[in-house]
């Protein structure tokens, strides 16, 4: 029996991972006895830089395969992202399909395509990317490959995408709404339906949820995320009331309202191991 992990949105340049970072994490895959870990894409923005040298540090001690996110697209060519996606692996009784996924805007019909645009334009970290086609382009191709490849699958298939394939996970915050344009696309749910996907593990969104089951197909999400947004910054400002805690305000100015101070250093240090635990999807196989 094999023991996968899938993990995602580990952003380890943001989230300023270090040595103890990492030796955090090999220790809780060690102890939940993992053989196989896919990272489902975001490990970093510099690809070459960063990524590589991480992955080639988790490879000391396990099988490692991943899929690229839109900030792992970040300096890269079409021709290299291209050979990166869609790779298939075997695991016991299951193939593993990996791949990035795209999104169509589909999630918010009611915007159009040209203020879709003008909001990505102006504040989606994608204005970064040199890709050769429109979104609805790309998601369309990537779609045609996906039904390629389930369709000469047989046997149990697990999916691991970085891109969201249901509308089931939108953000619930109305004051930025738009961004669930550039989500992902419905239509990768209906492929997996069509073809009897088991499961699906991906992430992009930046919170966690317990798994749904749509149309017979289970859903996991359990993203990393940035550290501002972990459970257990909100819990240490719980476990300091005297610390002013504003709900109205964005992650990032309530993060910096405590990321400096000693105590929460200290804190996140303990429960670093807990939080790496709760961000992963383990399947035996």
């Amino acid at each position: 029996m094999t023991r996968l992990a899938i993990m995602s949105d580990l952003h380890i340049d943001s989230n300023h991972f270090e040595e103890d970072e990492l030796q955090t994490l090999v220790q809780v895959l060690r102890d939940q006895k993992i053989d196989y870990l896919h990272i489902a894409g975001d490990i970093s923005n510099d690809f070459e830089g960063l990524s590589k040298p991480f992955l080639e540090r988790l490879t000391k001690d396990f099988e490692v395969t991943y899929n690229l996110g839109n900030h792992d697209m970040l300096g890269l060519s079409e021709e290299a992202i291209a050979e990166l996606d869609f790779q298939q692996h075997q695991i016991g009784q299951a193939t593993l399909i990996s791949f990035a996924g795209w999104y169509d805007y589909s999630f918010n019909p009611e915007i159009s395509y040209k203020d879709n645009l003008r909001h990505k334009n102006l504040y989606w970290f994608d204005r970064k990317l040199k890709r050769p086609a429109d979104d609805i382009m790309l998601t369309k191709a990537s779609l045609e490959q996906l039904k390629d490849l389930v369709s000469s699958l047989s046997g149990p298939i697990i999916v691991a995408m970085h891109f969201v394939p249901h509308s089931h996970y939108q953000t619930p915050y109305a004051k930025v709404d738009f961004l669930n344009s550039f989500l992902g696309s419905q239509s990768y749910h209906e492929v997996f339906k069509q073809h009897q996907v088991q499961d699906v593990v991906f992430g992009h969104i930046h919170w966690r949820e317990e798994p749904h089951v749509f149309d017979g197909v289970t859903y996991h999400v359990r993203p990393l995320g940035y550290v501002r947004e972990w459970q257990l910054v909100r819990d240490f400002f719980h476990l300091h009331p005297e610390i002013p805690y504003n709900r109205q305000q964005s992650p990032s100015k309530r993060f910096n309202a405590v990321k400096h101070l000693s105590e929460f250093q200290a804190y996140k240090a303990q429960h670093l191991y807990k939080e790496f635990t709760s961000a992963m999807t383990i399947f035996d196989l």
